[in-house]
């Protein structure tokens, strides 16, 4: 470093420690470009670049009290810029992953609703393919599905042959499979 510029810089330092607006501008014209170029090769978004810059030369006027005139300000600039980016990276890949794992959740609750809606409607399709039975199989096919009862308990309470309860379990479930499978619904 030449040593005219390292003796500017360094009462530029000494000019900004004691309030000298003057020698803020001169340093933020002076590294305005390294540290915004810095940024954007990271970021790739000259709005989060420009608020880095912003947020290191913030930081420039709030430390200028404490800065060492002997020691190179741009070394600190990068360096307070390198921690603010890898903070901003982090900030970044954090709302990356709530936004995948939100958008996870927004599709299982879709499928999910999607599933209870088919399944709803695929409820009023089978009770209404039901009701279009004949009586008798009607009787037989909610006796054993919704009911659970056996062939046997089925005979008893008709008054007919289990043989007979399941012909007409056997029709009543035939008739149900091709109505659904015009709908290309399969059973």
């Amino acid at each position: 470093m030449p040593t005219e510029k390292k003796y500017e810089e360094s009462i530029l330092i000494t000019l900004l420690a004691n309030d000298s607006e003057h020698a803020f501008r001169l340093l933020y014209e002076r590294y305005y470009n390294r540290i915004y170029r810095l940024s954007i090769r990271y970021l790739k978004s000259p709005v989060l670049a420009q608020e880095i810059v912003q947020d290191v030369f913030l930081k420039l006027w709030f430390e200028r009290k404490n800065m060492k005139p002997e020691l190179p300000v741009e070394a600190w600039l990068v360096t307070v810029a390198q921690n603010k980016l890898i903070n901003q990276l982090k900030k970044l890949a954090s709302e990356w992953n709530m936004r995948k794992t939100y958008m996870e959740e927004v599709k299982s609750n879709e499928a999910e609703a999607e599933a209870k809606l088919f399944n709803a409607d695929l409820e009023k399709q089978v009770q209404s393919l039901i009701n279009t039975l004949p009586q008798m199989q009607k009787q037989v096919y909610q006796f054993a599905k919704i009911n659970g009862l056996s062939y046997s308990e089925i005979a008893t309470r008709l008054n007919i042959s289990p043989l007979t309860v399941k012909t007409h379990m056997a029709r009543a479930i035939d008739k149900i499979r091709k109505s659904l499978s015009e709908f290309g619904i399969g059973l």
